[in-house]
């Protein structure tokens, strides 16, 4: 596996762009066919998707049936679709703009929109543990027209619906927060307002933009929420043009919110965007599109740890063309790069990011549902084929960076929901031993490697290791490409060692290393001096060893110790001693080894690692018995 890595483009890694640490190879990306999920029938009338947990993910759509619509929704588990079920238990009327949202945790939602009495309303089902859907609840108030809707859902299973609604001649944006166990509650956002885009951190910070109206323009606006507040009053971006009705929003897990829009200049609709505060306040604005390039079909996507990309669409000579651009938090936008030449027209597009800087845009190519992905800015575009699509599709990714999308194929009454995953992400990998302390200088490492969409291919393990007088060396790789859990592993008294594990799946995308996980094997009581100590044979002390005394003012010492944490192993007696223990001379601990059985006392923790000498001394009346066993200094 360590030879992946260069599969590296000399490009990418001059762009210093990639860290070696948690590299993903070079167009390392597999697709997973999910086929029909639906059942055929009529024409489904819309679908969304919401991915989750990592392979895992929801899909939802209405489609027409004797007596009206029914919604229905399938989920995935590990990439694997189950059968499709009612959300609706019986049909309803007029049900269309589905939408799904759905946490980490497993929890999701699914909306629609249906006539009730003549007037249009939103509605809302949860999913159950069982894996049912738990009825309809009502999650509009009382308007004429729904116009749009957006959906988001937090951590804890809040959902947020924004609404572009109509009450007579008034156009408005509402929102609706809806609270496990709690009835939905209704605000009105703005007075006015179209096209509203919605999005929530994990912790309950949701975002929401759309296209305003003040003082005789039309604006980009904002309003934020808290779990404990309400909306604010919206703020406008300061863009000097008027603005069109598709504003995006998006949110990183740390509430900071990005929104995307379209900005007259100069006869042009330009891709602008500007963040917006946990306040929600609109700072500035960039210009995200090439100067003097209009654009159509803006669309935005925001990280867990808010990377920023955007797509549009523009049409130049001649040719229709997918662009995007992309900006990590803090940083500016990057130049426009291509995603696709020559499409069709101008092309509604769906764009994906992962923390990692991943990219994929998925987009109606010919009626093929294409999924166009690079694992690096610096890269070009790779291409999947998900199958034929000639309806409306989506697609979403979950915290890992996989990615679902589904898509309607219309073939009279045998028409179908087709989806697919994209394996972008590498595999979960964690050490579980050793623990912090070594019982002996050999002892087992072990790990756990999963991936929920390829499978695991091949697993390395890596350490870093430094003697109880030194520092750490490089790291080195003891498991290379290997499908085994566990290995022994052979270390040294007084040795430190840092273990690392990552895996690589079958579609040969590489994962996160595991956090670094350290053991030290303690150093045995003869690495300390001293005059007049007993050495003893000693069946169950560490190394089977250990060192006594019973006269007060005996000393054991070590010099040239480097060390951030100390703890030393004593064995207590009926009529045991006291000790103290000094560290370049400073008193760390007085211990007491009255009472009984083996135990490890802390004796200091450094902010950073220290070289010293420790002094050990008999502080007790002559008689009373003092055994050391051992003196764990560890890194």
């Amino acid at each position: 596996m360590r030879t992946q890595l260069l599969g590296l483009t000399a490009a990418a890694l001059a762009a210093g762009t990639l860290s070696l640490g948690v590299a993903t190879p070079a167009q390392a990306v597999g697709g997973i066919d999910g086929g029909n999920i639906s059942g055929s029938g009529d024409v489904p009338d819309s679908v969304d998707v919401a991915a989750f947990g990592s392979g895992d993910a929801v899909a939802a759509w209405a489609r027409p049936v004797p007596g009206g619509t029914k919604v229905y929704a399938a989920i995935a588990t590990d990439g694997a679709w189950g059968a499709a079920k009612s959300v609706t238990a019986a049909p309803v009327t007029a049900a269309h703009d589905v939408h799904v949202a759905a946490n980490d945790r497993g929890d999701a939602v699914v909306v629609w929109t249906q006539t009730i009495l003549g007037e249009e309303r939103i509605r809302g089902s949860r999913l159950l543990a069982n894996g049912t859907w738990d009825g309809s609840a009502p999650l509009s108030g009382d308007v004429d027209t729904v116009n749009s809707t957006d959906v988001a859902m937090d951590g804890a299973g809040r959902v947020y619906v924004a609404a572009g609604v109509e009450i007579g001649p008034v156009h408005a944006v509402h929102a609706t927060t809806w609270t496990p166990g709690q009835a939905p509650q209704h605000d009105q956002v703005d007075g006015m307002g179209v096209n509203p885009s919605i999005d929530v951190s994990p912790d309950g910070n949701a975002l929401v933009a759309y296209r305003g109206y003040t003082d005789g323009e039309y604006v980009a606006s904002v309003s934020r929420r808290t779990p404990t507040t309400g909306w604010t009053t919206p703020d406008d971006a300061t863009w000097p043009g008027d603005v069109v009705a598709d504003v995006k929003a998006g949110v990183g897990d740390d509430g900071s919110g990005t929104i995307l829009f379209g900005g007259f200049d100069a006869g042009k609709i330009l891709a602008v965007s500007s963040g917006v505060t946990a306040a929600g306040e609109v700072t500035g604005f960039d210009i995200v599109s090439p100067s003097g390039v209009g654009t159509t079909q803006r669309a935005l996507h925001v990280s867990p740890n808010g990377r920023a990309v955007a797509t549009w669409s523009t049409f130049v000579d001649n040719d229709y063309a997918v662009s995007i651009a992309a900006h990590q938090p803090g940083s500016d936008w990057g130049a426009a790069s291509t995603v696709e030449s020559d499409t069709v027209t101008s092309t509604v597009t769906v764009p994906l990011v992962s923390d990692r800087g991943a990219q994929v845009v998925v987009h109606n190519d010919a009626d093929r549902l294409t999924l166009r992905h690079r694992t690096n800015p610096v890269l070009l575009f790779n291409e999947y084929d998900a199958g034929a699509t000639d309806g409306p599709f989506a697609a979403d990714m979950d915290r890992e960076g996989n990615v679902v999308a589904a898509g309607i194929v219309e073939n009279g009454f045998s028409s179908y929901v087709e989806a697919d995953f994209l394996d972008v992400a590498g595999p979960t990998a964690q050490l579980t031993a050793p623990g912090a302390q070594a019982a002996a200088p050999g002892f087992d490492v072990a790990w756990s490697v999963t991936d929920s969409l390829s499978g695991v291919k091949g697993t390395d393990v890596m350490v870093r290791s430094a003697a109880w007088n030194g520092g750490f060396g490089p790291q080195q790789v003891i498991a290379n490409d290997v499908t085994t859990s566990s290995q022994p592993f052979a270390g040294a008294f007084g040795g430190t060692y840092c273990f690392e594990v990552q895996g690589v799946d079958k579609a040969n995308n590489l994962g996160f290393r595991s956090g670094e996980r350290c053991t030290t094997v303690p150093l045995d009581d003869t690495a300390l001096t001293g005059k007049k100590w007993k050495r003893v044979a000693q069946a169950g002390a560490f190394n089977n060893t250990a060192t006594t005394a019973k006269k007060k003012g005996r000393k054991l010492v070590i010099d040239g110790v480097q060390a951030r944490h100390l703890a030393l192993m004593v064995t207590k007696a009926k009529k045991g001693g006291k000790i103290k223990v000094t560290w370049n001379g400073t008193l760390l601990k007085k211990i007491s080894l009255k009472g009984a059985g083996r135990s490890t006392v802390t004796l200091a923790d450094f902010a950073g690692v220290q070289g010293g000498t420790l002094k050990i001394k008999v502080v007790s009346k002559n008689g009373r018995k003092v055994t050391v066993d051992g003196l764990v200094a560890a890194k």
